[in-house]
């Protein structure tokens, strides 16, 4: 399986170092996406943003997945991730509508030009680098078939959530 790492923002900053007060950045991919024809997993991609800001963050993503996958026209996200979004975006001179869901469920759906749906686990922000670089690998890992949830707990990005 073929996969495409990039960055799709500036480096992620990850906080003063305690001894030097510089900062520090976290490596590794903030967008990992499956390049070949064939989808052999739950997961599309995985998507780890710098921010909860979805009117900086979103554009970013559309606009990378765009020279991996063609024009994106419809972008679904969760709600109790991003809060208030808005409800169309122009990304590189292209309309491209947003959906909120309240789902809870830690994933983005992405419609692409010509309708075919892809699904992509979306990494918390604040999810520490060694997790989010592990969560990301896992949701593309041949065969998975494991939920977001379970990815981001397996991996140490968070505990499960509890539902009500």
């Amino acid at each position: 399986m073929a996969h495409a790492d990039f960055d799709i923002g500036t480096q992620r900053d990850t906080g003063a170092h305690p001894a030097t007060g510089a900062g520090r950045f976290a490596a590794g991919p903030t967008l990992r996406v499956e390049v070949t024809p064939h989808r052999e997993g739950l997961f599309d991609g995985a998507w780890w943003p710098h921010s909860h800001r979805a009117t900086v963050e979103l554009p970013r993503l559309v606009s990378g997945l765009a020279g991996h996958w063609g024009p994106v026209t419809r972008i679904g996200v969760d709600l109790e991730t991003w809060g208030a979004l808005p409800t169309r975006l122009i990304v590189d001179e292209r309309l491209v509508r947003v959906d909120g869901y309240p789902v809870a469920d830690d994933t983005a759906l992405v419609t692409r030009d010509d309708h075919e749906l892809f699904s992509l686990l979306v990494v918390p922000p604040e999810a520490p680098a060694e997790a989010a670089i592990a969560a990301m690998a896992r949701a593309l890992s041949p065969h998975n078939t494991a939920t977001a949830e379970t990815i981001l707990y397996e991996t140490g990005v968070r505990p499960p959530r509890r539902r009500g």
